[in-house]
């Protein structure tokens, strides 16, 4: 009887994978590096853990470069959900419109997006220019680097949110918006 369960079990998975093939890998640079990224900051909070909790002794400079790491982290993916469009949205009111209404609607949320991680990449070039003479606290290099950081991944998130807003105008909308309750996650 198991066997019946998993021969049965393992056709329908094969009538599954057949009939909704997995999508090609959407890799971009910035995911390599958020992926690099990130591996360096469980590198460095091991590190912290390692030095604290058994040798007794921790390293001043570990939990001031994870706090940087982080803060790097989350404008790199930023701007992979930028790339993807998932960043969080209310598509409620959006969805409700006709089909031209909701195709201008959803250009102007994307010219608007734009627009605003335009303005992040301009302040964020200032708060960088001013720190350039700031050292870290546990570390002689200038705090600028961070924010260099930051403005790295706010410059890839403004140009990524641009090129979803021009693809999404360019595929068009559908007649019907979609159902958000039949949709997965896009990974």
């Amino acid at each position: 009887m198991k066997d019946d369960a998993d021969t049965l079990f393992a056709k329908l998975a094969e009538e599954e994978a057949a009939a909704h093939p997995e999508p090609p890998l959407d890799i971009a640079p910035e995911d390599w590096i958020t992926f690099l990224l990130f591996w360096g900051l469980a590198g460095v909070v091991f590190l912290q853990f390692f030095t604290r909790y058994i040798l007794n002794n921790s390293l001043t400079w570990t939990e001031e470069i994870a706090q940087y790491l982080l803060m790097v982290i989350t404008f790199t993916g930023s701007a992979m959900a930028a790339r993807r469009g998932t960043h969080i949205t209310v598509e409620f009111l959006l969805n409700k419109l006709p089909h031209g209404a909701r195709r201008v609607a959803h250009a102007l949320v994307a010219a608007v997006t734009t627009a605003f991680f335009a303005v992040c990449v301009l302040l964020c070039w200032q708060v960088s220019e001013a720190m350039r003479f700031q050292p870290m606290i546990a570390i002689e290099y200038p705090l600028s680097i961070v924010y260099y950081g930051i403005l790295f991944g706010l410059v890839l998130t403004t140009v990524r949110s641009a090129l979803h807003g021009l693809r999404r105008w360019r595929e068009g909308e559908p007649e019907v918006a979609p159902d958000p309750s039949e949709a997965g996650v896009k990974l």
